[in-house]
């Protein structure tokens, strides 16, 4: 019986020790491939953010690029209005006086200013030397310091502009608005206008120099800006500061007087700001950004200026490396894509993010290895801590293993019954929890977010389990987050489209709109780029014989727009009255809008009254495109001199014209949302296309007309996107109203 019972305890020995052997061997294997899958899976997830972050830091670094440049473009825009404006009009601002008795004064151009003055706002004047008087000049090291102005050599048109001149002091001493109260300004050194018939340089400046003697009609910028049409923005590429200051960046534009050149106006600032933001770009351990400017393909600024890299090498023209794929993105990066791309770099697998800039045609690039040595160290790092994780696991395993070895031999020797029962306990003891943790990932994976996993171990099995109840808890939170963020916008695109319908009911929209009356006929239509939009029409009748009809489009888009709209279209319709001068109603309505206009706002406006017994239409135009007549056959633009804008600058006084119309004149009116609508060649639709598209029209009622010209808009503009509001009215005078005698 003894030699049974030991041979039983052997042959049950043998046998449990396989099994739990195998027991071993599954679980370690099993561990073994979920630590390759997370790894794996974690060194995907880390690339992803690492795309994404390098992405967003690309387009981050070019929206503040943007902004700093769109403060330049904005303040160059004003002064030219402005220019515009004053020598537009120079019998109002000369009050009449021969250009001989006009005061200009003997200038005095002197920049020794003590040091406590630099860097502080100043206004003034530079000039070419032939305009000075030669015993007062002073100079220094070759440089002018000091002269005066020789009025002897003004001729009479040099004198009237300079005189005129004084009156863009205000506009250009909008850059008193970018001062930071600390003595210093953000992103505009200097805005200016220069006369073209003296090359005298009126300018207001933030960093006073000693630079005297100068003639900007000598300098790019002034030479490419002449070239334009008025209204085109010139931007320069990077050039040498004309004051010695460093490299600048300067935005110029024409401004065109009864089809003359009178000057250019022009903001500069020094683009140490965008190379410094560019330059101070940190990725990883080896990444770096750099600054594109994809007219000439060659780097502004990089963040390793010093790198043995391809950038540096070929850095005059990215086009010229020789490396396909970097050469396919450029390619990209100069159509004006922006994206990021896996390419060949120096050998290396890279990434290679790119954005636009909207303003000029440079573009931020950034840049990082695939194997950095930040990327490579997070994964290591994950890499490491699961490998640890699941060591540790497995080494546990096996200490319970021996130690359950050790006592089947002790209690075996003891009795059969006691080793099989504590056999059977230990398996079950090991397998169970993964049997658990299995049962509750496949709960999981199929969507059980509520089922809790009960782990009964005191191991790491049961970490892994309190891991996987916070990971369903996580996924819940996030599922309730975004269930919220996705009810809150579509609450917000709910109101939008309430806005837009407020808006729309305060136009007038019900067609025919005076069915009672025959001596004439009149649609308009409105469609807005945004939910809502900035321009407005309307048309009212002023008394039982005058027709009013008003055009207009804010600055802007959207809901600031919008509310602004609702004003001054309240405002000019509650100041048009029987008798009215349109020009005096302007002039109020100009001064309220001014008053409450904290956001810098400005409306471009047109109204006309039509006496519908005479066939008169008074008209009034500030700052809108001209209308066209129909007269006979075929459309014309109607040329007539356009006021300053509304809201623009206080004390602006407008004039109202006037024009005959006949039974069968048709008169078309619109915004600029139609002539600048854009295809996706980025060509504009233009007044020639807008002529011929009405001529083709001529017999058209007004809403018919109005709807050929916005499906020959929509045909030329395809699929490209609408960026601003187009709106359009046509009046028709069909004859004339009878007056009882």
């Amino acid at each position: 019986m003894l030699s049974i019972s030991l041979a039983s305890i052997l042959l049950l020995g043998v046998a449990s020790s396989f099994e739990i052997w195998r027991i071993r061997q599954n679980t370690t294997d099993g561990l073994k491939g979920l630590n390759d899958q997370a790894a794996s899976d974690a060194t995907d997830a880390l690339r992803t953010q690492k795309k994404e972050e390098l992405q967003a830091m690309a387009e981050n670094k070019s929206s503040l690029a943007d902004t700093s440049l769109n403060l330049i473009l904005n303040q160059t825009n004003l002064v030219a209005m402005a220019a515009r404006e004053v020598y537009s009009n120079q019998e109002f601002y000369t009050h009449g006086q021969p250009d001989s008795e006009l005061p200009v004064n003997a200038y005095d151009f002197s920049c020794n200013y003590p040091p406590e003055t630099l860097g502080t706002f100043s206004y003034h004047l530079r000039a070419p030397r032939s305009l000075m008087e030669p015993a007062s000049i002073v100079e220094k090291d070759g440089t002018v310091i000091k002269a005066r102005l020789d009025e002897t050599r003004l001729s009479d048109e040099m004198r009237r502009e300079l005189y005129l001149a004084r009156y863009l002091e205000n506009a250009l001493g909008g850059i008193r608005n970018f001062d930071n109260g600390d003595g210093t300004y953000s992103g505009i050194g200097a805005t200016y206008f220069c006369l073209e018939s003296s090359g005298i340089d009126v300018l207001a400046d933030t960093l006073t120099t000693s630079m005297v003697e100068y003639d900007a009609r000598e300098s790019s910028w002034y030479k490419e800006a002449a070239k334009l049409k008025d209204g085109e923005v010139y931007w320069s590429h990077p050039i040498q500061d004309g004051s010695g200051r460093g490299v600048a960046l300067i935005c110029s534009m024409p401004v065109y007087v009864d089809g003359e050149l009178v000057g250019v106006a022009g903001s500069g600032g020094l683009i140490e700001n965008i190379q410094e933001m560019v330059q101070s770009t940190s990725i990883g351990e080896s990444g770096y950004a750099f600054l594109l400017n994809t007219g000439s393909m060659n780097v502004i600024a990089n963040a390793n200026p010093d790198g043995d890299s391809e950038i540096n090498r070929f850095k005059d023209n990215l086009l010229d490396s020789g490396n396909e794929e970097l050469t396919a993105v450029m390619e990209k990066i100069r159509e004006g894509e922006s994206g990021i791309t896996q390419v060949t770099l120096d050998g290396k697998e890279s990434y290679l993010a790119y954005s636009p800039l909207t303003t000029t045609s440079w573009v931020v690039v950034t840049v990082i290895g695939l194997n950095d040595a930040s990327i490579v160290t997070h994964i290591n790092d994950l890499q490491e801590n699961i490998s640890t994780i699941t060591q540790q696991t497995i080494e546990d395993i096996n200490v319970k293993i021996r130690l359950m070895a050790g006592l089947f031999v002790v209690i075996a020797l003891v009795i059969t019954v006691v080793i099989i029962f504590l056999s059977n306990k230990f398996a079950r003891r090991l397998t169970q929890p993964i049997y658990t943790l299995t049962e509750g990932a496949g709960q999981i994976s199929g969507g059980n977010l509520d089922y809790r996993i009960e782990v009964e171990s005191d191991d790491e099995t049961a970490l892994l389990g309190e891991a996987f109840n916070h990971m369903t808890d996580s996924l819940k939170d996030y599922i309730e987050n975004l269930s919220r963020i996705t009810a809150e916008k579509e609450r917000i695109g709910t109101e939008l489209d309430i806005a837009k319908n407020i808006q729309a009911s305060m136009l007038p929209c019900i067609f025919p709109a005076f069915p009672d009356r025959t001596e004439f006929d009149i649609y308009a239509t409105m469609d807005p780029a945004k939910e809502v939009g900035g321009d407005f029409y309307d048309f009212f009748m002023v008394d039982e014989r005058h027709l009013a009809i008003v055009v207009a489009d804010v600055s802007g888009k959207g809901v600031p727009a919008a509310l602004f709209m609702v004003i001054g279209k309240t405002l000019i319709k509650d100041h048009t009255k029987p008798e009215s001068d349109l020009g005096e109603v302007f002039t109020e309505v100009n001064e309220l809008l001014c008053e409450s206009n904290s956001e810098g706002l400005f409306i471009t406006a047109f109204e006309g009254v039509l006496d519908l017994v005479t066939g008169e239409l008074t008209f009034v135009n500030a700052g809108h495109e001209i209308p066209y007549i129909c007269k006979g056959n075929e459309y014309e633009p109607y040329k007539i001199r356009a006021g300053f804008v509304l809201a623009g600058m206080e004390g602006m006084r407008y004039r109202c014209g006037s024009m005959q119309l006949e039974p069968g004149d048709k008169l078309f009116q619109y915004t600029d949302g139609v002539t600048e609508a854009t295809n996706q060649e980025k060509e504009l639709y233009g007044m020639e296309r807008l002529r011929e598209i009405l001529c083709r029209n001529v017999d058209a009622k007004p809403q018919k007309l109005l709807e050929s010209v916005k499906e020959d808009i929509d045909a030329f503009v395809g699929e490209a996107l609408q960026f601003d509001d187009i709106t359009m009215l046509c009046l028709e005078y069909k004859e004339r109203m009878k007056v009882e005698e």
